[in-house]
């Protein structure tokens, strides 16, 4: 049988790491270079980890370190992102054993997931829901078409539309409002994801894409937007928004979108704001969680009522 050992990122030979992430993980190139914020290391000393077969990366588990409050007391936890195994070791029982060794990490765990990694997740008794809708509305179906794709992101100039909306770029001063009206928002909820200062400042403030980001204004709302180009394609995610996605903020934001040329807008809300079936461009989201604690999870299942792009890294993966 092969040698194999799982070993923290710290531990691995830097190059060896990087040519590991170019050659596996096909993310956008100012993502590619900055594994370092991808994986929020440094906070809470969490990293992610690695299984090698005679010496070579084989198998990768990463993570986002965060905090949660669950029945009024603030714990750790981690998301689950960014697992591979290479298909030589597939089926071997070591994605299996990969996870169990990352899930020693931290006693509270979560992820957003597709089927396949659910499998694995309900093997080793998660809980799941499916609770949150992701949607992608189109208003360009032209752009779908190659001859069409003729936008270039540098070019990028925003509209203002009406004297009501206001847009500025992400700075420091706006991740304090939005600190603190988060903690007003939070207060009287006993369990909720912790969005405060150095969340925001490591998810939107240190982003590598930080350019491409947004914040819009209106009738009392903050709304963070991600504008971005891939495959010829010009989109716009909703990555928070401080009062989830109503339809008042639907409107403005796609008005917003139509003005600036957006074909494709993408967020994330919760299923009763949705119709029911299968609706294109609706699918619903794997939510998945464990803790050794199942008052924890009994928590997370029925109260944790509010997710968002910004909490993984369904944003820029």
């Amino acid at each position: 049988m092969s040698k194999f050992h799982i070993k923290k990122i710290s531990e691995i030979d830097q190059n060896k790491l990087k040519d590991f992430y170019s050659n596996t993980f096909k993310f956008e190139k100012s993502i590619q270079e900055h594994y370092s914020w991808r994986y929020r290391l440094g906070y809470n000393n969490f990293e992610p980890i690695v299984l090698l077969v005679n010496d070579e990366i084989c198998g990768h588990a990463g993570l986002i370190p965060a905090n949660i409050k669950i029945d009024n007391k603030i714990k750790q936890c981690i998301w689950f992102t960014d697992f591979f195994v290479d298909i030589k070791y597939r089926s071997l029982g070591f994605g299996k054993l990969l996870t169990k060794k990352w899930m020693k990490i931290c006693p509270i765990q979560l992820t957003i997931c597709n089927q396949k990694s659910l499998k694995v997740f309900k093997k080793l008794d998660w809980s799941y829901n499916n609770n949150f809708i992701k949607k992608i509305k189109v208003f360009n179906y032209l752009n779908t078409i190659p001859i069409f794709k003729n936008f270039n992101i540098s070019q990028l100039s925003i509209k203002k539309f009406t004297k009501d909306i206001s847009i500025e770029k992400i700075e420091n001063k706006i991740i304090s409002k939005l600190v603190e009206k988060c903690e007003n928002k939070y207060s009287n909820e006993k369990t909720h994801l912790i969005r405060d200062e150095s969340w925001f400042k490591w998810r939107i403030i240190n982003c590598p894409y930080k350019k491409d980001i947004f914040i819009l204004y209106f009738k009392n709302e903050y709304v963070v937007i991600h504008i971005f180009k891939k495959n010829g394609i010009k989109r716009l995610n909703i990555v928070f928004s401080l009062n989830g996605i109503n339809q008042v903020l639907l409107n403005t934001v796609s008005n917003f979108s139509k003005k600036n040329n957006i074909d494709f807008m993408s967020y994330i809300g919760k299923k009763e704001f949705f119709l029911d079936g299968n609706i294109p461009g609706q699918k619903k989201l794997n939510f998945a969680f464990n803790s050794e604690n199942t008052l924890e999870v009994q928590e997370i299942r029925e109260n944790l009522k509010d997710l968002q792009f910004i909490d993984s890294d369904i944003d820029f993966i």
